[in-house]
């Protein structure tokens, strides 16, 4: 990733929300969106739905080894401490400074700095219960990242995506939707779960088979 590249991601955390609107609605003013892949039956034959991403936590593997892509000030994070308990929470991000001290000084926790897909790259192969990406959102970042992360996982285990969307409700333009499902379609990974939020920025988990 470039200089600039890395740059504009810095400057994207702290750019002021008022800003950030007309920004978005600039460029959904010059781009136009791309409509994902179909999903065929036996991709989503297991399926099951919960009610939130909260309670998707709930449902994945406890006591084991996890990762979490982009953390930012740890919120999530707080709740996989919370609720899975795990082994290792294995942290990936640009930048750490927003971090809630709660989360970088728990045991179980190891921070992972730099580029998402470079961090995921060093881990271990199949070593991981599952990995939770949720880093930069647009098409090619999500699908290098899930592709960078699907040889960690165990046999058996998840990659889970945040922000399963093409679009937020503050005009927020995203590629996860259509990165996650080319993924899936790509590499024979089934949709194990689909985790509802009211914004439509919805969490799906996908199973190694």
């Amino acid at each position: 990733m470039s200089m600039l590249r890395q740059l504009s991601l810095f400057v994207r955390k702290r750019i002021p929300n008022r800003a950030r609107f007309w920004l978005r609605l600039a460029h959904h003013a010059v781009h136009r969106g791309q409509a994902s892949q179909p999903l065929t039956r036996e991709m989503v034959a297991d399926c099951r739905v919960c009610a939130s991403r909260r309670e998707l936590l709930k449902e994945l593997p406890q006591n084991g080894k996890v990762v979490e892509v982009g953390t930012h000030r740890g919120d999530f994070a707080e709740q996989i401490l919370e609720i899975c308990n795990p082994a290792e929470l294995h942290l990936v991000d640009l930048d750490f400074s927003f971090l809630k001290p709660s989360v970088r000084n728990d045991a179980r926790v190891k921070l992972l700095p730099g580029y998402s897909h470079e961090a995921l790259s060093a881990l271990p192969d199949a070593q991981f219960d599952w990995i939770y990406i949720d880093a930069d959102h647009t098409y090619a970042s999500t699908k290098r990242d899930a592709e960078a992360a699907a040889a960690k996982v165990k046999p058996g285990g998840y990659l889970v995506f945040n922000d399963f969307a093409h679009v937020d409700p503050y005009l927020g333009a995203y590629g996860v939707h259509r990165a996650v499902i080319d993924f899936a379609r790509e590499n024979g990974w089934a949709f194990a779960w689909f985790a509802f939020e009211p914004n439509a920025l919805y969490d799906v988990a996908l199973k190694r088979r």
